[in-house]
């Protein structure tokens, strides 16, 4: 059972692990400015979240992993080294419980100071957990940590199934891994390729719509799906987290950013906080 509290942790004592981070592409310096910037202004960024970590065994391992606020925790420092903010305190909410739990944590985690996931980086992130895991995390609550479909996470579960029987390791990018085995010189575009193709047909959709002027869902979802087909309009559903409403709304055509958060959804409160710092807290200039 996790469970949070806040506080401040030494800047030197937190450290990363690549295994928490599922974002592609390469940092954003005018992100990392921007929180520089706000914290010079206002002196305060929402905290990074930090898992204690424990062994299999649930035994402290002494080491305080980052799993999300990668940008606040090094704005945090780059301003502590500069001298704009004193002390090495790094405000933080400590996460205590198994890996499992520090994996969705992470996912879950989203606040106005972070970058949210693309929904392929939510893709290949339940992916790698369900590769990492297999069935130990049920699709609920997979599905809330990383918005996506119940029905994706179980088409994910099968592809595992046919990659064992087949003795091979997957890729890792689900794009790919979903056409197992059926092969093809398919490559991926690279994240700066893909985003001008995003942007080129997101700019003819919108002077689409904009020519015929309605907002009606439901005309816009049967054009769609007249101009791709049955079936790629369903792969293109799938793909954005639909397919398991029960209502037959349109909440799946965006997935779910606002999942979680540092607080699960049954949560109103840290718990037992607040508490004793690691560090006393660090003085703003």
């Amino acid at each position: 059972m996790q469970n949070r509290t806040l506080t401040n942790i030494d800047r030197h004592k937190i450290t990363t692990d690549p295994t928490f981070r599922h974002r592609s592409g390469p940092d954003s310096g005018t992100h990392l400015a921007a929180l520089r910037k706000t914290l010079r202004n206002t002196g305060r960024l929402d905290p990074v979240l930090v898992w204690q970590e424990v062994d299999a065994k649930g035994n402290p391992t002494g080491r305080f992993v980052l799993i999300d606020g990668h940008y606040r925790l090094a704005a945090y420092r780059a301003e502590q080294s500069a001298g704009k903010i004193e002390g090495r305190g790094i405000p933080t909410v400590l996460l205590t419980g198994n890996r499992i739990d520090a994996h969705l944590a992470a996912l879950m985690a989203n606040s106005k100071d972070t970058l949210p996931l693309t929904i392929q980086e939510r893709l290949n992130a339940a992916w790698k957990l369900v590769m990492t895991y297999r069935n130990a995390i049920s699709k609920p609550r997979l599905a809330r940590a990383t918005g996506v479909a119940e029905r994706t996470i179980g088409n994910m579960r099968q592809q595992l199934r046919k990659f064992n029987e087949a003795g091979e390791t997957p890729d890792g990018n689900w794009m790919i891994d979903r056409r197992f085995p059926i092969t093809n010189d398919y490559e991926p575009p690279s994240d700066a390729a893909r985003q001008e193709m995003v942007a080129t047909l997101s700019q003819a959709l919108k002077a689409a719509l904009n020519e015929v002027r309605t907002r009606d869902i439901e005309i816009i979802g049967d054009a769609l799906q007249e101009a791709l087909g049955v079936r790629q309009f369903a792969s293109v559903a799938d793909y954005l987290g639909g397919g398991d409403s029960e209502d037959g709304g349109t909440a799946w055509m965006e997935p779910d950013m606002n999942e979680g958060g540092f607080l699960d959804d049954y949560d109103h409160d840290f718990k037992d906080s607040p508490t004793r710092p690691v560090e006393v807290t660090p003085r703003l200039n």
